[in-house]
C-alpha cells in the first residue's frame, strides 16, 4: 500500500511541475523578471524617464546603516541603497526591485534595459549629484548591472568623484553625503 501512495505523489508532483513549467510558472519563478523582459514575442516594452529627483543621505562614519535606504518607492517598485564602499574611490550602489507576473513586469531603474538584436543595453541616463558640507557636484556612474536579480538590477556612482578634483572629506566633521538622482527609468512590459 505504501509504495502505491510513493508512486502516486510522485506522478502528482511531476504532473503539477509540468503543468507549471508548461505554463510558464515555474521558469518565471525560478528567473524572475528577465523571462519577462526577454519574451519579445509575447511582451511590449514601454521606457520612459520618471518625473521628480530623489534623495538618500549617506552615512560615511556608519557604512552598514546605508543598506536598505529607500530612494524611490511607488509602492510596486523601489530603488534603495544596496551597499556603499568607502575607499580610495568610493561608491554608492543603489538596487532596483520590480514585480512581474505573467500578465507584465515594471521596473523603475537607474538603467534603460532597451532591447536590441542579441540581449538588452544598459544605458544610464540618471542625472547624479551629490551635496557635501554645502557644496553639491556632480557624480559619475561606477558600474551597472543587467537584469541579474530576480525581480531588477543594481546600479553605482562615485561618491567623491568629480570633474574638477576630489572632494576632501572628513568624517570626524561631518561624514553625511546626500545623493540626489533624476531622470530614472521606468519600464512597462506587457503582454502582447
Amino acid at each position: 500500500m505504501k509504495k502505491k501512495h510513493f508512486k502516486m505523489l510522485i506522478i502528482g508532483v511531476g504532473t503539477i511541475a509540468f503543468i507549471l513549467w508548461i505554463s510558464g510558472w515555474l521558469n518565471l519563478w525560478i528567473n524572475g523578471i528577465s523571462v519577462i523582459a526577454n519574451d519579445i514575442e509575447g511582451y511590449r516594452l514601454h521606457s520612459y524617464p520618471v518625473d521628480g529627483e530623489y534623495s538618500v543621505k549617506i552615512d560615511l562614519n556608519n557604512i552598514d546603516s546605508n543598506e536598505g535606504k529607500v530612494l524611490y518607492d511607488d509602492g510596486e517598485n523601489q530603488v534603495y541603497v544596496e551597499k556603499v564602499l568607502v575607499n580610495g574611490q568610493s561608491e554608492v550602489y543603489f538596487r532596483s526591485s520590480g514585480n512581474y507576473s505573467l500578465r507584465g513586469a515594471t521596473l523603475v531603474s537607474g538603467n534603460e534595459h532597451a532591447r536590441i538584436d542579441n540581449g538588452f543595453t544598459s544605458i544610464n541616463h540618471v542625472n547624479a549629484t551629490a551635496t557635501y558640507q554645502g557644496e553639491s557636484f556632480k557624480i559619475y556612474q561606477s558600474g551597472s548591472s543587467g537584469l541579474n536579480y530576480r525581480d531588477g538590477d543594481s546600479f553605482g556612482f562615485y561618491l567623491l568623484l568629480t570633474d574638477d578634483k576630489g572632494v576632501d572629506v572628513d568624517i570626524e566633521k561631518d561624514s553625511i553625503i546626500e545623493v540626489k538622482l533624476s531622470n530614472l527609468y521606468m519600464h512597462n512590459w506587457e503582454k502582447k
